[in-house]
Parts: structure tokens; C-alpha cells; sequence
């Protein structure tokens, strides 16, 4: 088939997600074509994925740089050049309606993500039109049960679900890098994101603190930077844990990080999946998360990690103390690994995208 791809580029979920995919797809022999704004950080360099950088004019005249109407372009012109028979958005805001404004001849397919359901997509600013988009589109898929039926009552539509997936190849246990990041005898606690607020990290440093001061010798180690970085910094000092925490950039190789940890900690407001947690798991990580959104999906509940109730941060801080003390924890590990694997393999998950697409052009 021939493929175009849209994503953002940046660190968020969804844009891994779709330059992953891009990446898969190519490999089994279809044209692929991603646009984006800029190349995605983990769309690898030698990927036969052809990738088309979407131009943000500028004008004066204008209160900002017309996005939407510069991919509606830039889409149209690809359907034209490569042919393209299936477009597939990753993100629906403007994705969706920038695709459909498009009018290329291409079946159209939108995967929702999250917050452009449960956030961005309660804005009457964005609703109807993106409502309209999806709605005509000729295929919708969600990532987990939970943003499915959120997205029947805030747009109409009923979409297909299909998880994401993850790199067992890539993602695997690394204990024996664990002594980059902790001194001998401390349990290594990791959380990843992009430090927007929506993932509650000071909460994460409080429950950590409560975990110290039991005597537990454990370093948190944060990866990643977004807004909420100099809160979470202050939090750390006003808790008296500076010499407990380290701090880490992005990176192109997170899978390094995560698997020599011990435990990974999530505490976000909101996760229509949790890829991060889902790469933890793969890597032999149990997770200690929020019981919220598409998580549970996720996250077996005392078998690959332990959910917790939001804004709970003591039962937080006691599931993380619990399971740094338990004899169980390494049957804990190799039962996230396997489990990981077995349900969010990226061979099946691939499959079902790629009959997804057979189907939509089969009606079109």
C-alpha cells in the first residue's frame, strides 16, 4: 500500500507512535510517506520512510503560523506526487480536519490519542469541525477502551481499537546499567515524560520523600523536561531530597535508562494509554501508577505493578515501599516482560493497522 503518515514530532506519546508504526510498515514493504513538521526524533535516520517537512509560513498579516492549511497542502500535494491511498493522522486536532480540508483522493483514518479527545477536544473551539472530520473519515481507531468511549460522547464517532505497541527488542531489562545512575545498595525509582502538568510529577517527589524518611534507600531518578521542570525542582528542595534525586535530559536512548531501573512511577491526571508505562513493563519494570484512563489496560493490577487511587500519594508511597521490600518483586519483573509481550508485541499491532487499511479500502 501506498502510506502517508501525520504526526507531531515532538517527545509527546503520540508522535512516537506514529513514526514507530511509519518505521514497521515501511520494513514489510509498503510506501510510506510521514509529514511532520520536523523529522521525529525516533523515526531512525536509515529508515526507508521518505520524510516530507511540513512549512510553517509566517506572515505578518496573520496572529500565527497557519498550520492546518500548510499541511492540508503539503498533504495534498503528496496524495498527488506519491499516490497515496490511505492517509492516517495521529492526533485528530488539526490533523483530522487538515486531512479532510485536503480533499486528496485518499481514504482517510485518524487515531485519537488523548488529550485531543479529553482536553483539547472539549474546547468548542476545536469540537464541531473536528467532529465533522472524524466523523467523515472513513476509519477512526483510539489506543485504549477508555478513550474510545470518551470519544462516542465528545464526537460521535465509534472507533476501532488498537493499542499501541512495543519494541521487545529495544525495550528489555539492563541491570547491569543500573550502577550509572545509583550508588551499590539503592533501588532505582524512574519517571519519564515531558513534564507537562497534566502528569502530576511533583506528587511523584512527595510520595518519594514519604518512601525516605521510612528508611528505604532509594534514588528517583526524572528523565525528561517540559513546563512543570522548575516546580518539580522546587518541590525536590522543599522536601529536603535533593541528594536523592537526579535529574536526566531527553534522550534518543531511553530504553537505557529504563531498563536498569527497579520501579516505574506515574502519577498522571490523566493517560489514555500510558506508552511510557508500557515500555517500562517491557523492560522487566513494574509500574506504580494512577488508576486513570486506559492504565488498567495497561498495568495488571498486582501482577505487572500496583494502581492507585489519584491525589492518593501515601498509598503511593506505600505500594512503591512494598514492592522494593518484597520477595515477589523478580517474579514481578519477569511476569511485566512477559506480559508486556505478549499483548503489545509490534508485529500484531502492525497487522491490525494494516487491516484496518485493507478494510477502508475495500469500502472505499
Amino acid at each position: 500500500m501506498r502510506l502517508g503518515i501525520v504526526a507531531y514530532p515532538g517527545l509527546g506519546g503520540s508522535g512516537v507512535v506514529a513514526a514507530d508504526l511509519a518505521h514497521r510498515l515501511a520494513l514489510r514493504g509498503h510506501a510510506v510517506v510521514m509529514l511532520a513538521t520536523r523529522r521525529p526524533f525516533r523515526l531512525p535516520e536509515n529508515s526507508p520512510v521518505r520524510f516530507v517537512q511540513v512549512e510553517l509560513p509566517n506572515y505578518p498579516v496573520f496572529p500565527g503560523p497557519l498550520y492546518t492549511l500548510s499541511l492540508a497542502g503539503a498533504l495534498r500535494r503528496a496524495a498527488r506526487e506519491w499516490g497515496l491511498e490511505v492517509i492516517h493522522t495521529h492526533y485528530a486536532i488539526p490533523h483530522a480536519a487538515a486531512a479532510h480540508l485536503a480533499a486528496s483522493g485518499a481514504a482517510l483514518v485518524h487515531t485519537l490519542h488523548g488529550t485531543d479527545v479529553n482536553l483539547l477536544g472539549l474546547d468548542p473551539a476545536f469540537r464541531e469541525v473536528t467532529a465533522l472530520a472524524l466523523q467523515t473519515a472513513a476509519g477512526v481507531s483510539a489506543v485504549s477502551h477508555s478513550l474510545a468511549a470518551q470519544a462516542r460522547v465528545v464526537y460521535g464517532v465509534h472507533p476501532v481499537v488498537i493499542p499501541n505497541a512495543v519494541d521487545p527488542e529495544r525495550f528489555h531489562p539492563r541491570p547491569y546499567l543500573k550502577s550509572r545512575y545509583v550508588e551499590a545498595g539503592e533501588a532505582m525509582l524512574l519517571h519519564a515524560s515531558n513534564f507537562r502538568p497534566i502528569k502530576r510529577v511533583p506528587d511523584i517527589v512527595r510520595a518519594f520523600a514519604k518512601v525516605v524518611r521510612r528508611g528505604v534507600r532509594a534514588r528517583l531518578v526524572l528523565l525528561g523536561d517540559g513546563p512543570e521542570k522548575p516546580h518539580v525542582e522546587r518541590t525536590v528542595r522543599e522536601l529536603g531530597v535533593e541528594r536523592h534525586v537526579t535529574f536526566l535530559p531527553p534522550t534518543q536512548h531511553p530504553e537505557e535508562v529504563i531498563g536498569a531501573a527497579d520501579l516505574f512511577l506515574l502519577h498522571s491526571q490523566e493517560e489514555s494509554f500510558g506508552l511510557a508505562a508500557l515500555e517500562a513493563l517491557a523492560s522487566g519494570v513494574p509500574v506504580v501508577a494512577a488508576r486513570v484512563g486506559g492504565l488498567s489496560e495497561v498495568v495488571r493490577d498486582g501482577v505487572t505493578g500496583r494502581l492507585v487511587e489519584l491525589g492518593d500519594v501515601e498509598a503511593q508511597a506505600e505500594a512503591i515501599t512494598a514492592l522494593l521490600t518484597s520477595p515477589e518483586l523478580p517474579r514481578m519483573r519477569r511476569a511485566a516482560r512477559e506480559d508486556a509481550v505478549a499483548r503489545f508485541h509490534p508485529d500484531s499491532v502492525t497487522k491490525r493497522y494494516e487491516a484496518l487499511y485493507a478494510e477502508v479500502l475495500f469500502k472505499a
